[in-house]
């Protein structure tokens, strides 16, 4: 909400929890947003200075944590091109060419939510992509997540068997599939985790009663948070490998586990053996 010190305590807590990374979004709002918009000088209060973004980042690298954000204005895109390797798009961006085109020839690893676009609509970006940048780029430097842009996000529409669609749909040109949440607690990411997810993005506030912002109620604030990623953790242990194997401590019991002859009656020498 505009307070550096408040983003590099959720920095820290969100190292603490276990996060890999942490997310923000870079904005400058005249490149955006019209003056007279209703919510203007509220969202002005949330923006964040380049230079205070470039502190964050180094912060955030102090802490051993990756550091993304979202740029929502091309110079937005073009300060934090220069400054990070990962970028997220947002689902109200992700037919935004311009701005794809951009990070895409910058080499960047750029993640896009799939919120308010179809699949046919996800296949003209994917075709977008391959015929300016290649499959290799698909590959090695683009993320998918599916998500469902409502805040928060009922049971019956967050439809988590997308990310399984996504995945066999898409197979052939091997990128990762992912998942952004923004349905109110930790179960929704643990499942998707499950279907084949291999990368979470989660809300996060310090307290879910931060202020009146509606976004600290639907967020996971920092104990929920390190709850979700045990759980995720554990879940890709349970998950194991795509295969069917006898495991190593499995090994071990065959000769126990196992059935073997044995004799019911008393057996003469040379006696020739019968079921009896």
């Amino acid at each position: 909400e505009g307070k550096l010190s408040t983003a590099k305590k959720l920095i820290k807590e969100a190292k603490k929890s276990g996060a890999d990374a942490v997310k923000f979004q870079t904005f400058k709002l005249e490149n955006f947003v019209r003056n007279d918009y209703p919510s203007f000088k509220r969202l002005k209060k949330f923006q964040l200075s380049f230079d205070e973004f470039l502190i964050l980042k180094n912060y955030s690298k102090r802490l051993n944590i990756d550091f993304i954000s979202t740029p929502l204005d091309l110079e937005s895109a073009k300060f934090l091109s220069d400054i990070i390797d990962t970028i997220k798009i947002s689902s109200g961006d992700n037919n935004f060419y311009d701005l794809i085109y951009f990070l895409a020839k910058k080499r960047k690893k750029i993640i896009i939510s799939t919120g308010l676009i179809n699949f046919l609509e996800i296949k003209k970006l994917i075709n977008f992509i391959i015929n300016n940048f290649g499959k290799n780029f698909l590959k090695n430097n683009f993320i998918l997540l599916h998500c469902v842009t409502s805040y928060p996000v009922d049971d019956c529409d967050s439809n988590l068997n997308s990310i399984r669609y996504l995945i066999d749909k898409f197979k052939k040109y091997e990128f990762k599939i992912g998942y952004s949440d923004h349905t109110i607690g930790a179960l929704s990411p643990v499942l998707a985790v499950a279907l084949g997810a291999k990368v979470i993005e989660k809300h996060f506030t310090l307290n879910n009663n931060f202020s009146d912002f509606r976004d600290h109620k639907i967020s996971l604030n920092p104990d929920d948070m390190k709850q979700m990623i045990f759980q995720i953790r554990r879940a890709t242990k349970l998950l194991g490998s795509y295969d069917k194997k006898v495991g190593e401590k499995e090994k071990k019991l065959i000769i126990s586990a196992r059935r073997t002859l044995f004799a019911k009656n008393k057996i003469d020498k040379n006696q020739i053996l019968s079921e009896q």
